[in-house]
């Protein structure tokens, strides 16, 4: 029976590019371990609930108007990163995809009366943000297929919304068990220099967004995420969390 298996959240920092900078202390400051071990286990939940396929929404792949969707067979070429290539070079990725369910997407999309585009071309690039938390954490052996959605600017948080319904019903008629990604940062003020945190303040209104998400409390949590949005200045509005 098709299923949304896993939902989570990931960070996509680019001292992270690989699992051998990541993990080997080569290019990550200190105060990051904490997340380099929030990555390692969620690498160990994704294998634990041994999805189909990965829907991974990332807040570097972007377009303006209509949502693309990525259905290409197979995500195959070298990334080098245009926002940090002294960070992100050279790495390879090697991903099945899944035609069937990205189509699935766009009819969905289609029929609800969304601007959406399916691509399904090798010359169709993964950004930084869906290939640095598969290759150093979620899937380091490449192995299951991957569908990358894009962050559209024109959507509002009601059409992500009603994108992750879109997502969740395609996987169901499928019968697909999905693992639902959303690559991106809570708050988001950016600032120079990785020893620099956000705010006492924005960490606790993170905290909070994570214990509600952890509590199921979904209902509260979207009365509240344009007030948490503004206020924290997330990433990319908050789109990816859908």
């Amino acid at each position: 029976m098709g299923e949304l298996s896993l939902v989570c959240l990931t960070a996509h920092t680019p001292r992270y590019c690989t699992y051998e900078a990541a993990f080997a202390g080569k290019l990550a400051h200190p105060d990051f371990r904490p997340v380099r071990d929030g990555l390692v286990e969620q690498g160990r939940y994704l294998a634990a609930a041994t999805p189909d396929v990965i829907v991974i929404n990332s807040c570097h792949l972007v377009s303006t108007f209509p949502t693309v969707v990525d259905g290409t067979p197979r995500h195959q070429g070298v990334l080098t990163a245009q926002e940090a290539p002294d960070l992100i070079r050279g790495v390879a990725y090697d991903f099945p995809g899944d035609y069937e369910l990205a189509s699935a997407l766009i009819e969905c999309g289609k029929a609800a009366g969304h601007q959406c585009v399916l691509a399904a071309d090798i010359h169709y690039p993964l950004d930084y943000g869906t290939v640095m938390p598969l290759v150093c954490s979620l899937d380091r052996t490449q192995t299951i297929p991957v569908v990358p959605v894009s962050v559209t600017l024109a959507n509002d948080l009601e059409e992500c919304y009603r994108w992750g319904q879109h997502i969740a019903r395609a996987a169901r008629d499928l019968g697909r068990r999905a693992a639902f990604v959303a690559s991106g940062s809570l708050s988001h003020k950016l600032v120079q220099g990785p020893e620099k945190w956000p705010s006492p303040e924005d960490q606790e209104l993170d905290h909070r967004f994570a214990r509600m998400l952890a509590d199921g409390e979904y209902e509260k949590l979207w009365a509240w995420l344009p007030e948490f949005v503004e206020a924290v200045e997330a990433e990319m509005g908050g789109r990816p969390w859908r």
